[in-house]
């Protein structure tokens, strides 16, 4: 197979990456690649005509930073991307990991700091699940991900593996409640509404899946609550955006043989991992993706 040749970037998370950055992103990634309006892209991948330097820049989450930094400057240059959205923030419902993660970045300086007052209210709130962290962490675990630090591996261990959602959330609305965060203003920065994500899609962007609630670890749940995820987001984008997706990003590159079974059964035909390490079923469904943050840490070094 080929998709071992391909890197995409993620979108900017909040905070991350001004227009200026995004620029100097999108212009290195012109010089050192082919960089392949989305339509381009996901056409030569069904036809199997991609080549080793062929690349496509990719979005996930309809943050609303994709509006107000990257989408000036793929206009500027007449690109187009892919923007993977899950629906549940249409609906009323965003997805609270995103407001988690724009409270780290708010509340503290570095991720160490949280990291440290997050393991604390961890050990008062669940103490034997903290206290597996020590005996159970996997010294490789997401090693893939090279731009996770040694402590951003353990914390979503202790997240997803030890914790789950629901305890994660006690933990994490303790934390928001000791502080000075103000979550309802928060709010409405971080999404890009409706009328946004139409006009992306208005001007030729690709809109694909991502679910609708972003669960770190879609494989954990049933074939049912799977199938639930991707029919709602597929659901949401024909009747909301009058588009048909065919594409999807996997939420955390978390996914199994049966995720890949009913995604095909919603005909979506290309998917996109989190990063650059093959995909274990070879599939079209699973094209690797290089994250914007180690090509901006590889920006800065040149």
């Amino acid at each position: 197979m080929f998709h071992h040749f391909h890197s995409e970037s993620h979108a900017p998370k909040p905070g991350s990456i001004d227009s200026q950055g995004f620029r100097r992103l999108v212009l290195h990634l012109q010089e050192s690649f082919n960089l392949l309006p989305a339509e381009v892209f996901l056409d030569k991948a069904l036809s199997g005509s991609l080549e080793p330097d062929d690349v496509v820049l990719t979005f996930d989450d309809a943050l609303k930073s994709q509006v107000d930094v990257a989408l000036p400057v793929l206009e500027e240059i007449s690109l187009t991307a892919v923007f993977n959205v899950y629906s549940s923030v249409f609906s009323g419902e965003p997805d609270p990991l995103e407001i988690y993660a724009d409270f780290r970045a708010i509340a503290f300086d570095s991720f160490p700091g949280f990291w440290q007052d997050f393991r604390a209210v961890s050990v008062a709130q669940f103490p034997g699940e903290t206290a597996r962290l020590d005996s159970e962490y996997p010294l490789d675990y997401l090693s893939n991900f090279s731009f996770y630090s040694e402590e951003e591996r353990q914390f979503r261990f202790l997240r997803d593996a030890l914790l789950g959602p629901s305890s994660y959330r006690v933990v994490m609305d303790e934390m928001i409640a000791r502080s000075t965060y103000d979550l309802d203003s928060r709010i409405g920065l971080l999404w890009m509404n409706k009328a946004e994500l139409s006009r992306i899609a208005g001007v030729g962007h690709t809109v694909g899946l991502h679910s609708h609630t972003h669960p770190t670890r879609m494989s954990a749940l049933s074939r049912e609550n799977q199938k639930r995820e991707y029919a709602l987001n597929f659901e949401w984008i024909v009747s909301e955006l009058g588009v048909t997706p065919t594409v999807v990003a996997h939420p955390c590159g978390d996914y199994s043989k049966e995720t890949l079974e009913i995604l095909e059964s919603l005909g979506i035909r290309v998917g996109f991992r989190s990063s650059l390490t093959y995909g274990r079923y070879h599939s079209l469904l699973e094209i690797p993706r290089q994250d914007h943050a180690v090509l901006m840490k590889e920006l800065a070094l040149l």
